[in-house]
């Protein structure tokens, strides 16, 4: 059997045509929300670029650096009691290009005692074959 190298190409484009970034992007925000709710803090960091250059701004702050909002959460979050329940509502993710994409959405905490919610803007980048979140805007 001869192998007819155009026509492996094609194949090979064809399955990165089926590829959907926004699928990508869903699924790992999913894997954010599941590593929170299972009170696992550093799984939920997985979604970030650890860089010292990572944004996060939230309340007036901005913050830089993936340890630093790692030390962030550790201390406002400091159980799983005060983590409570997440749960994300994407409303659109919009490809910027193929590396990038906007991420629109609402964020809500089921707790014991309240239930704090508000909206998200995720700059989301594709690096080393990864998305990651670049950017985070999050408010009440």
């Amino acid at each position: 059997m001869c192998l007819n190298i155009g026509a492996i190409m094609l194949m090979l484009l064809s399955l990165n045509a089926m590829a959907v970034p926004t699928d990508d992007i869903s699924s790992m925000l999913r894997q954010q929300e599941q590593a929170w709710n299972q009170g696992n803090i550093e799984g939920y960091m997985s979604g970030y670029w650890q860089d010292d250059k990572l944004r996060f701004v939230s309340n007036g702050t901005v913050r830089y650096g993936w340890q630093t909002t790692l030390d962030a959460y550790r201390k406002n979050y400091p159980d799983k009691a005060a983590m409570g329940q997440l749960n994300f509502k994407i409303d659109e993710i919009k490809m910027l290009s193929n590396y990038a994409a906007l991420v629109v959405g609402h964020w809500q905490l089921k707790r014991i005692k309240d239930a704090p919610a508000g909206m998200f803007t995720l700059l989301v980048e594709r690096i080393d074959d990864q998305w990651v979140i670049t950017h985070d805007h999050s408010s009440d």
